[in-house]
């Protein structure tokens, strides 16, 4: 009788450990970290097809491709063919509508790590299809992916500010649509700033 006891004694503990573990691992692990993951895919082509593809300076391959991007920071993606003028596309990071829903049902902690592993981020756009032109002389086109290159700089840097706490949400907000007037006048600011307000 004793010895049963006991065995029954061990087995609801086993169970309970095993439920305070699982506990533990829901709350301690963000939604969108698990739902979407800290990596995005975008695929890219361009027509021609068979141009060479950069992501932040690195070459992954030729059009038509598929990049795991991760979501965590803005990037540059570069499309290079022999003839023709180099299309880049910079690929910029907005808070993800789960992010509220995140707060609310897995709290502070689940939000957390979703902002610490990046995976709070959706990136913009999330298919890169490009026409590139006959190479000229120009230097118009090559001014415009130099344009792109340090618009993804600055945003970063502007990333880096507030993450680091020298300037404020709302500072950040303010210099990020101001560098999107400056680089792509074209977009309009509720697509490229107010998504960062809500």
């Amino acid at each position: 009788m004793i010895s049963e006891n006991s065995e029954y004694l061990k087995n609801v503990k086993l169970l309970i450990r095993l439920l305070l573990v699982s506990t533990l691992l829901s709350v301690f692990t963000g939604c969108a970290t698990i739902v979407k993951g800290t990596t995005q895919t975008i695929p890219v082509s361009s027509d021609p097809s068979g141009a060479d593809v950069k992501l932040d300076g690195l070459l992954y391959g030729q059009t038509p491709t598929t990049l795991e991007v991760k979501r965590k920071r803005n990037h540059l993606i570069v499309i290079e063919k022999a003839g023709y003028q180099p299309k880049s596309v910079p690929i910029t990071k907005n808070v993800g509508g789960a992010v509220w829903g995140n707060i609310l049902a897995g709290g502070l902690i689940g939000w957390g790590v979703d902002a610490t592993s990046g995976a709070q981020y959706n990136l913009t756009p999330e298919v890169v299809t490009v026409k590139l032109e006959l190479a000229s002389t120009d230097n118009q086109k090559s001014e415009s992916n130099a344009n792109n290159s340090e618009f993804v700089t600055k945003l970063n840097q502007l990333d880096g500010l507030v993450e680091g706490k020298t300037i404020t949400k709302d500072n950040y907000v303010t210099e990020r649509c101001k560098l999107f007037k400056e680089y792509f006048p074209s977009i309009k600011p509720e697509e490229s700033c107010t998504k960062e307000l809500k």
